[in-house]
């Protein structure tokens, strides 16, 4: 097997090994346990994928500085974070050695390992956030360069009470921060009123990922002042440059699970000062003057009726 050295100790890998065009290594994957001595500590890399959670093998990658990125770990361990010492199963890195992300669990989902098997392993967690100390189930913990926390994504199910500049929000997939503390966004877990230059709008993305919570829908910007939203419940009158007047609706599709009911798509908004964007599925951005929108609440059209009795007597 090739072995390599790094900054962190030798490494004894299997044949597919990456190198930036420097010659440092790029990535590898752990043919053995051989510990690193990192700025966590002593870590092993995973080198074993035998299990139902574990049937592959990820790979260690480094930056172009040899500073270690992506490592993913044997075993659960503890590792000190700046929210004090946190449980792990993969981490990663910033080119300076602080820690970036901290993944308290790190299974492979697939056929015979489903997101609710992994979910179940999770465990609760107490952390002094900036919003005060939070017990939550986090799939991720996101750092800043300097230490200071960034966002959180939460397993599914998990709803974390939020305060924001709006009152007191329940929180689903993620919460973001920006540097100095203060929130950025956060991803409602049911439709929730707020107030905007357009009126009071219910903002809820039926479509959330939940994979990141870095990103979420409902955003502030760092004077409190709202920035954004999603909604599939409003419907929204513009005018345009020219002075033509145009609506704006949620863009209807099949519904996933039943190809005879139609949906309402969501709509993003972003507010600026005296103006607002919309965007929306396939079409492109429409910015205009809050003074020439109306919005009004959106239902979906029912559904139009056949032309056949449902009693088979035929046509009526």
């Amino acid at each position: 097997m090739p072995v390599i050295t790094t900054p962190f100790g030798v490494l004894e890998t299997l044949p597919s090994i990456e190198f930036f065009s420097g010659g440092t290594v790029q990535s590898c994957i752990a043919a053995r346990s051989c510990p690193l001595f990192t700025p966590l500590g002593s870590l092993v890399p995973q080198f074993t994928a035998s299990s139902l959670r574990k049937r592959q093998l990820p790979a260690i990658s480094f930056h172009p500085n040899g500073m270690l990125r992506n490592l993913p770990l044997e075993e659960q361990v503890m590792v000190p974070t700046p929210l004090g010492m946190l449980p792990a199963e993969q981490v990663t890195f910033y080119d300076t050695g602080a820690v970036k992300r901290v993944f308290p669990l790190n299974g492979t989902l697939s056929g015979y390992w489903t997101q609710e098997d992994e979910a179940a392993m999770a465990t609760p967690l107490n952390l002094d956030t900036p919003i005060g100390c939070a017990r939550v189930k986090p799939v991720c913990v996101y750092f800043g360069p300097e230490g200071n926390l960034r966002s959180l994504t939460l397993w599914p199910d998990t709803v974390l009470e939020v305060p924001t500049p709006l009152g007191n929000i329940g929180a689903r997939s993620g919460v973001s921060f920006f540097d100095s503390g203060v929130l950025r966004s956060l991803e409602p877990a049911s439709p929730v009123a707020v107030r905007t230059p357009l009126g009071e709008l219910l903002a809820f993305d039926q479509d959330a990922v939940g994979i990141c919570g870095d990103r979420n829908s409902l955003r502030f910007r760092e004077n409190g002042a709202l920035l954004g939203l999603t909604t599939a419940a409003h419907a929204f009158e513009v005018e345009l440059e020219n002075g033509r007047k145009r609506t704006l609706a949620p863009p209807l599709r099949r519904h996933p699970c039943d190809g005879e009911r139609m949906e309402a798509g969501s709509i993003t908004l972003d507010f600026s000062p005296g103006q607002v964007s919309f965007t929306f599925a396939d079409s492109p951005r429409i910015k205009v003057k809050t003074e020439g929108v109306t919005a009004s609440r959106f239902f979906l059209p029912l559904p139009s009726l056949s032309p056949m009795c449902s009693m088979g007597a035929g046509k009526w």
